[in-house]
């Protein structure tokens, strides 16, 4: 079997600040496709805009008496912003004409909102609480004690569960139809935890404010281990557009992105000026949007610029080889560790002088580069000796053995596709999604 690989390499990697709130101090933002966000800032307006378009948006007060904190647009046609009043306002992002906030929280300060449907939001505040509501008649609302600390983040994967975490590094997962009284978790013994992201009910990511991440079962979250990312950086929001890939913004105008499963420090990238960050919205794993105190947005693709082509054979007969070219940008930080994964059910031949002598690697006028080779069953992991901005590599790995189950499935038509995950050094431990799709 032939298995095509293309790649769409990144289309924001480059992406400038552009100003779209002159003057105001943007505080959050939410993207509900990869053509539509919106932003909230202190001032109580409003601003929707096109990322890809780079237009100045139109701002518009839609609560003139608190600032806004939070923003969550579950449809392109609906948002619900919370305040420092304890006051949530809903309207259409597009045509948002003048809402009435209403007080869900009257007696504290709104800090987070999550609306996993157009019909439900839960917001939490500054005394460990909780308030779900419907966002169009919000009149019933009232707030649940969850715990005593200041409560900073919320993400409510369904409409069954959702998750806070506080000020002291805690947790708490409730049933926001009916809270109850649900036991906070420590997850992260180091410091305050500053935003949160869960792309499935069984997988949270939250942020710190001291460069650590740390991601757990919210349904079972055990003892679990922040890991530091960038030590002592201040994170402000994190957004996770699927479960192998969140990025990080911070109070210094760096992002970073990375495999929360697969811990280790990660490099920040500049994208802000050194601006304090504010809010962030990754609608998909090629494109994210990230606004700060100065009035501004930046749009961006997470992953490294990355092209790549080749093929894989001989999977439905158990013994597949790899044929790989990657290339690097030239233009991008310079690259010291390639890694590449394969999907499940494939593995890297054990022999290194088989592996090494398969693999070459060159900078710019097709230079030789010198590098070493390490493999893990399905990941192969080549380090250069000189990293350099740029790099071409091909990999040409023969008898690569293929798992039984892998091999019946793609024998009978039941795998049509796979992928295989590249990551560089450059952003740290961002990943490159290839896609392979099966021919006979």
């Amino acid at each position: 079997m032939a298995i095509a690989i293309g790649l769409t390499s990144a289309s924001f990697a480059a992406a400038a600040p552009v100003t779209v709130d002159p003057g105001g101090s943007l505080s959050a933002v939410a993207c509900p496709s990869v053509t539509q966000c919106t932003a909230v800032d202190l001032a109580g307006q409003e601003l929707t805009f096109d990322p890809r378009s780079r237009r100045v948006a139109t701002h518009v007060t839609v609560d003139a008496g608190g600032g806004l904190a939070a923003v969550a647009c579950p449809t392109r046609a609906q948002c619900t912003a919370v305040d420092g009043q304890g006051q949530e306002v809903v309207f259409d992002p597009k045509l948002p004409g003048t809402p009435k906030p209403v007080a869900i929280d009257a007696s504290d300060q709104l800090s987070g909102v999550a609306c996993p449907s157009a019909g439900q939001c839960t917001a939490v505040d500054g005394d460990g609480r909780e308030v779900t509501f419907d966002p169009a008649a919000p009149g019933a609302a009232a707030p649940a004690t969850l715990e005593i600390q200041p409560l900073t983040a919320v993400a409510c994967p369904s409409s069954l569960q959702c998750t806070a975490v506080d000020a002291t590094g805690q947790e708490v997962t409730f049933d926001p139809q009916s809270p109850g009284v649900p036991t906070p978790v420590v997850i992260d013994n180091n410091d305050a935890l500053s935003g949160l992201a869960c792309p499935s009910i069984s997988q949270c990511t939250a942020i710190d404010v001291d460069g650590l991440e740390v991601t757990f079962n919210p349904r079972n979250p055990g003892t679990v281990a922040p890991v530091t990312l960038v030590a002592g950086d201040a994170f402000a929001d994190v957004s996770c557009p699927s479960l192998d890939q969140c990025s990080g913004i911070d109070d210094n105008g760096h992002r970073v992105t990375f495999d929360p499963r697969a811990g280790g420090p990660a490099a920040p990238v500049a994208l802000d000026g050194g601006v304090a960050m504010a809010g962030l919205a990754c609608p998909s794993v090629d494109q994210c949007t990230a606004v700060d105190a100065s009035g501004r947005e930046v749009t961006f693709d997470p992953v490294p610029e990355l092209r790549a082509r080749g093929s894989l054979t001989g999977v439905a007969a158990r013994r597949a080889k790899l044929e790989l070219s990657l290339a690097t940008n030239p233009g991008g930080p310079a690259i010291a560790t390639i890694t590449v994964s394969l999907p499940k059910g494939l593995a890297f031949a054990r022999s290194r002088r088989a592996r090494d002598g398969a693999i070459t690697v060159r900078a710019a006028h097709a230079r030789k580069l010198k590098f070493t080779t390490t493999s893990a069953g399905a990941t192969l992991h080549i380090t250069l000796a000189d990293p350099v901005p740029g790099a071409e590599v091909t990999v040409a790995s023969a008898g690569m053995p293929a798992s039984a189950a892998l091999a019946a499935a793609v024998r009978q038509g039941r795998i049509r596709a796979l992928t295989v995950r590249v990551g560089t050094n450059a952003t740290g431990t961002e990943l490159s999604r290839v896609k392979l799709k099966l021919t006979a």
